[in-house]
Parts: C-alpha cells; structure tokens; sequence
C-alpha cells in the first residue's frame, strides 16, 4: 500500500502535546502520533493552564527549535486522530486546523475559525507574531470573555498576512 502524500515533511514537524493534568492522552492520538512522526519530534508538554501551557510552547518548543524544523503540530491530550484526520496533513498553508467536535459547535460558524485542540502552523507565523501568542480576552468589567486564547492567536496571525485553512476530522472526547 502506498503511503499518503503529505504537505509537510514529518521529520520536520515538531509534534507538541499538551498532557495537563495528569500527563494522559488518548490511544488514538499515541497511535496516530507514533505512525506520523519520528518518536525525536514528538514532544510532551505538561503545563497547568492552557495559555501558559501554549505560550510556554512557543517560547520553549517552538522558537528555540533546531532550524530544520519547518512545521508544528499541536494536539491536546483528548483528541482521537484518525482516518478523517487525513487531509489535515495533506492540505497546504500556513496555519492548517482540524475540526473536531465542541460543546457548542456553532464557535465552528466563522469560515476564518480555528481552535487549537489540533492545528499545524508552520515556523514562520510564529516568528513574525509578537507574544503572547495566546490570551484570553474579556469584556471592560471582566465579567465576560470576549475571545478565547485560539481566536487571540488567529487574529494575530490573520493581521500578520497569514491565513487559515480546515481540514479534515478528529474526534474529541469532551469528557476528559
């Protein structure tokens, strides 16, 4: 069987995790991340707080990664990568989400979304965004968040020339 074509060199890509709280993921995304990349490129991250633990990331994982690293791939601990999630690392751009489902997937509505539970974003946007690439924004009295840490990020990417595209399926276990 032939293997599938991808739009990134897995040797490249720099698979980062996020394993809070208790350093857990999925079978599926062991599986998926063990069959896609060499074991070197993954990278688990176990950081309480989802933006301190993205920041962290950029800053650590990211920016201070050798050069030959071209691409990253974000994957929260409850995802569950399979078949569907193909054309994720077929398809080309800069910043490639996955969609997967939410409590509410409606915050799917925008053609322009993205949320981070699986997204691949080459080096270069990281790069040319300032820090923090991740925050939650809320309302003048703060009784009300007005943008979660995936749209902050977007935002800055999208003003910075960069755009986003979907591909593929992923499950999500929300009950983890």
């Amino acid at each position: 069987m032939e293997k599938p074509k991808f739009s990134i060199d897995p040797t490249k890509t720099r698979a980062l995790v996020l394993t809070w709280p208790d350093r857990s993921l999925t079978w599926e995304a062991a599986a998926w991340l063990y069959n896609t990349f060499p074991p070197p490129n993954i990278i688990a991250l176990c950081v309480q707080g989802i933006t301190e633990a993205r920041n962290t990331a950029i800053r650590e994982l990211v920016l201070k990664a050798p050069e030959g690293i071209t691409d990253f791939v974000f994957l929260d601990r409850d995802m569950r990568p399979g078949l569907a999630t193909l054309p994720f690392l077929q398809a080309e751009g800069d910043i490639v989400a996955c969609e997967y489902p939410l409590v509410d997937m409606r915050a799917w509505a925008d053609p322009a979304a993205l949320h981070m539970g699986l997204v691949r974003v080459r080096r270069k946007v990281f790069e040319a965004v300032e820090a923090p690439w991740f925050l939650f924004e809320y309302s003048p009295d703060g009784a009300r968040r007005a943008k979660c840490e995936c749209t902050y990020f977007r935002d800055k990417a999208v003003a910075a020339g960069f755009r986003v595209v979907r591909a593929g399926w992923c499950d999500h276990d929300l009950k983890r």
